[in-house]
């Protein structure tokens, strides 16, 4: 079972067809309960109007600022019908483990226990 660990924000750089854009980013972390690894989600939104221009097809690569090269996808690309805004996901199924989690990913910041 999934359980909420961590969120964060970082400035990074989506790339498409060899064009970038400076994007803001964040992160969702789940900790697997079972064997204690995480897994991280990446959300971004994206202007459609530059999606479109660079003929994005339904997946992108946001660049971090340590240079990590993260999948993002949208199912079915873009079109003008679209909002002005895109929303984009990639997961980093490395299923990092805790003592990991913090050099790989310093943006976040820990859940807190209620």
């Amino acid at each position: 079972m999934l359980t909420f660990a961590a969120e964060g924000n970082g400035q990074g750089k989506l790339e498409i067809n060899g064009h970038s854009e400076p994007v803001a980013y964040e992160l969702v972390v789940a900790r697997e309960e079972d064997d204690n690894t995480r897994q991280v989600r990446i959300r971004l939104n994206a202007p459609r109007d530059w999606l479109m221009k660079q003929g994005f097809s339904g997946e992108a690569t946001l660049v971090r600022t340590n240079g990590q090269r993260i999948a993002v996808r949208r199912e079915g690309g873009v079109d003008v019908e679209d909002a002005i805004s895109v929303t984009l996901e990639g997961y980093d199924d490395s299923h990092i483990g805790g003592a990991d989690l913090s050099e790989a990913y310093p943006e976040l910041r820990t859940a807190k226990p209620h």
